[in-house]
């Protein structure tokens, strides 16, 4: 199957309410210097549904400084049946301490390397099966659920995270 000819967009960042987010109950889904792939399913309640239904997963990420600074990347993986592509929409947000920031972002249209990936044709036949669902091994997801973000090799996550870090810190910063 040929690549679709993506037409390119602007990126925008999109804001979000996360005066309600507990930092404890994200360091219980991902301790600070750590990542995880999840379900759907197993995200917190932060962003619509309707967005994330169309997640099949959620590679989560988060990285803590020596003054008490914690950011959090939730980056979605979101099926586009229009362009057979997988794009990434990384949603972040930052905690002060044990106190969230105001707003956390979401970035519409990246524009880092392999932030769409096009899966061979046997990726869509699964999900044509199976639906939506960790079904099908992704280039830009790591091999294991979980680790240490030092052993974190897959640089289209780490462009993503630093994007959603550098936006966050007019937050963070004194």
């Amino acid at each position: 199957m040929a690549k679709k000819k993506r037409k390119k967009r602007k990126k925008k960042y999109d804001w979000f309410d996360i005066s309600n987010q507990d930092k404890k109950e994200w360091e219980k889904i991902c301790p600070v210097n750590e990542y995880r792939i999840l379900k759907p399913k197993d995200f917190p309640k932060v962003l619509p549904q309707s967005l994330t239904d169309k997640y099949d997963s959620i590679f989560i990420m988060a990285s803590g400084s020596a003054d008490g600074i914690a950011y959090y990347m939730a980056n979605g993986n979101r099926v586009d049946f229009n362009d057979n592509a997988v794009d990434q929409q990384p949603f972040g947000l930052a905690f002060i301490g044990p106190d969230t920031i105001p707003s956390g972002s979401l970035i519409q249209h990246g524009d880092w390397e392999d932030r769409t990936t096009n899966p061979p044709d046997e990726f869509w036949e699964y999900i044509t099966c199976s639906g939506i669902g960790n079904c099908y091994p992704l280039s830009e997801l790591p091999t294991s659920e979980s680790g240490s973000i030092e052993d974190l090799n897959i640089s289209s996550q780490k462009d993503a995270f630093n994007d959603l870090v550098k936006v966050l810190k007019k937050y963070t910063q004194k």
